[in-house]
């Protein structure tokens, strides 16, 4: 039994109440110091869930990734994967910020099922460096994260979850659980408020401003820009109902559904 425990207390994944905010785990900075002084290990988990919670799409929630997102593709050389985004990211912008467009892997699943199972291979599969996932909250349940945290975990990956306002009144398995809403005093798309919901080693917090201050901000500055236009600069508009069949999802235990990479858009 002696043994038992110490074999437990030998696993890196098991957080202890001494371990505070520090931890070995693998972390990535987030590139706001102020956020970073908050997580465990000053960074976003690089081996598990982290959930997105917002009701305003556009707020400024792939504008907090992007300092992450444009290091992992540097650094790695892994995909990307944005499944089922609600809109086309937008080549140019991610390209400014720094992300290489060329580990970007668009993942279109028709059905939540696909979703769910096309997040959980990409996840656990060893070849993506981050997974992002818009599922229907209508649909997600509390043993579907867990399936996702634990495949976070196998396939080294950070797995990003976006889901609505309502789903902070839930639990969840998600190692770092974040509430986004707009700042009043950055109604430019400059910034935004943010609350950690849930983080290893601490409790919850108050709202904490955050400031973009990053090449795209300074870009879309001019006075002309909606801040509607602003908040959604790093997605494309939707393009028009394709005249040949869409590549579609089909469930193999050998690979990912097909998937094409992100192209740059010729236009700036």
């Amino acid at each position: 039994m002696t043994q038992s425990i110490e074999n437990l207390l030998q696993q890196r994944h098991l957080w202890r109440a001494t371990d505070g905010l520090h931890t070995e785990r693998g972390t990535l900075a987030t590139g706001f110091p102020q956020l970073d002084d908050l997580l465990a290990g000053g960074g976003w988990p690089t081996d598990g869930l982290t959930e997105i919670l917002g009701d305003v799409p556009g707020v400024g929630e792939l504008r907090l990734l992007l300092p992450a997102l444009a290091e992992l593709s540097q650094r790695r050389a892994r995909w990307i994967a944005w499944v089922a985004p609600p809109w086309l990211p937008y080549a140019p912008a991610l390209a400014a910020a720094g992300v290489d467009v060329r580990r970007v892997l668009l993942i279109h699943p028709k059905h939540h099922q696909d979703l769910l199972w096309a997040t959980e291979q990409a996840l656990k599969s060893g070849t993506c460096s981050a997974v992002l996932s818009w599922p229907d909250p209508r649909h997600l349940r509390h043993g579907d994260l867990r399936r996702l945290q634990l495949a976070a975990r196998e396939g080294d990956s950070w797995g990003v979850m976006f889901r609505p306002d309502t789903a902070a009144e839930q639990t969840s398995p998600a190692e770092l659980r974040l509430q986004l809403e707009p700042e009043p005093e950055c109604m430019d798309g400059s910034g935004l408020r943010l609350r950690v919901v849930k983080r290893r080693g601490g409790w919850p917090s108050e709202a904490l401003p955050i400031r973009f201050g990053d090449c795209l901000t300074r870009r879309l500055a001019g006075p002309e820009q909606t801040a509607a236009l602003r908040q959604l600069a790093l997605w494309q508009s939707p393009p028009p109902a394709p005249t040949q069949p869409a590549r579609t999802l089909r469930r193999s235990a050998a690979r990912l559904p097909r998937a094409t990479p992100i192209q740059r858009s010729a236009h700036p």
